[in-house]
């Protein structure tokens, strides 16, 4: 990555990073849904930047199809599950505000720690991003974890997948561009069977909160 880049990627890093902070004190499932837009544009563009900045049209192409799938196409997608289950949906989480807070810090604080000093050999001239994008990464995951609401889980998995992409663009990971689109496409595809998924939750649980979903009933 080109050193005069690095604070454009900085910036739409830290759009992503507070992106995925924020989806684990929202309310409301409708700001889940703007949160992963706001993420999914950050990235987007940091691809096409960095594919017009390297010349490479492969780079270029991930970025726009990623622009229309995850900003454009997901959205709908979404607003179509809210009209479907949108009173059934819950972001509640298992745990409380103050003890959420806590443990993002200890996140964050452990994605700066020595334990990935060995990683500054990837890029030593930017040791901080790096651990920004790991962060990234961590809280997504953890996004999946604390929250109830399967529409919630959902998310997190789709932010996980952000995180993981910009670590790979940060640090130079290169793959086939036939390889870059299949992982587009399974998203797609992801997100139908994701649809279809929530929907035999609600029919066997008559609920979305993960909290709820203990013992089978019988039909």
């Amino acid at each position: 990555m080109p050193e005069y880049f690095t604070p454009f990627y900085f910036f739409f890093d830290l759009v992503a990073f507070l992106s995925v902070i924020l989806a684990h004190l929202v309310k409301t499932n409708r700001s889940m849904i703007r949160l992963y837009v706001v993420q999914s544009f950050a990235v987007a563009l940091v691809l096409i930047g960095l594919g017009l900045v390297e010349e490479e049209q492969g780079l270029l192409l991930i970025g726009v199809l990623t622009l229309l799938i995850k900003g454009i196409m997901a959205p709908i997608f979404f607003a179509r599950l809210m009209r479907r289950f949108g009173s059934r949906f819950t972001v509640n989480s298992y745990l409380s505000t103050p003890v959420t807070l806590l443990a993002l810090m200890f996140l964050v604080l452990f994605s700066y720690s020595r334990v990935f000093l060995p990683l500054s050999s990837l890029v030593p001239q930017a040791l901080g991003l790096l651990s920004l994008n790991i962060a990234i990464i961590f809280i997504a995951l953890f996004v999946v974890i604390n929250r109830r609401g399967a529409f919630a889980q959902i998310i997190g998995v789709l932010s996980l997948e952000n995180g993981i992409l910009l670590l790979a663009s940060f640090i130079g990971i290169k793959q086939p561009l036939a390889l870059e689109m299949g992982i587009i496409f399974d998203i797609v595809v992801w997100m139908i069977i994701a649809q279809v998924f929530i929907s035999l939750i609600y029919k066997q649980f008559g609920s979305l909160n993960t909290a709820k979903m203990k013992n089978l009933i019988e039909e």
